[in-house]
């Protein structure tokens, strides 16, 4: 995969930069994303190719046979989005993040991508887990142990990063404790959540992160 040499001159004199170094372009653009070379910038991040190690590993999880997988301990990320508890594979969790700014993409913004974050100095795809299962909004959030945050997610070397209203953590658990969807959910909820677990008085419903990564990569190529 080629590397891609971007001057992320917004982290050096972007508009948090002291006034005698901040860039003179901003007297006319104000925000750093309102800059061309930003819009460039993000739009080249959009465009790069899969990793060649990410594509064999999609192949060789869909050349597999379904088998039912044996007894063994497995751990959870467990995170609010909305009104909903959801549990992601805790392995594909690499960091979670303060809440910042998402700098939404002319023309290209949907339900799913909601556009690009700065994570520690990097610019990051953000997405959107409540798009995917098209969940309504908290229009009277819950009152909440941890503030809102964002969660950066690796999976075969793609990074991505999403909002979540809350953070429980993770959460051991058996293949055996996870029950079969209620008949009350459907739609895409349904389609991408493999499971319910129950822990402490929440019902969690747990991602399928291979359908969930399906979708994500589909809507941003």
């Amino acid at each position: 995969m080629p590397e891609f040499d971007i001057d992320d001159c917004w982290n050096r004199i972007g508009e948090r930069a002291d006034k005698k170094i901040r860039c003179q372009r901003l007297t006319e653009l104000s925000l750093c994303r309102n800059c061309p070379h930003f819009i460039a910038a993000a739009r080249l991040l959009l465009d790069r190719p899969l990793p060649d190690e990410y594509q064999a590993q999609l192949t060789e999880e869909y050349e597999q046979p379904i088998v039912r997988p044996s007894k063994h301990g497995k751990t959870t990320f467990v995170f609010r989005a909305g009104y909903e508890w959801l549990g992601l594979r805790a392995s594909l969790i690499n960091e979670v993040v303060n809440m910042g700014p998402i700098h939404s993409i002319p023309h290209k913004s949907s339900r799913i991508f909601r556009g690009i974050v700065n994570v520690r100095g990097r610019l990051e795809i953000c997405v959107s887990v409540g798009g995917v299962l098209r969940l309504e909004p908290a229009s009277q959030p819950p009152r909440a142990a941890s503030p809102e945050r964002l969660v950066v997610v690796v999976k075969g070397g793609r990074s991505v990063v999403f909002p979540v209203s809350e953070v429980l953590g993770p959460v051991q658990y058996e293949q055996d404790d996870i029950l079969p969807l209620p008949i009350t959910i459907s739609g895409s909820k349904a389609v991408y959540t493999k499971g319910i677990l129950h822990y402490d008085g929440k019902e969690i419903g747990l991602l399928d992160d291979v359908l969930l990564f399906r979708i994500l990569i589909r809507n941003l190529a």
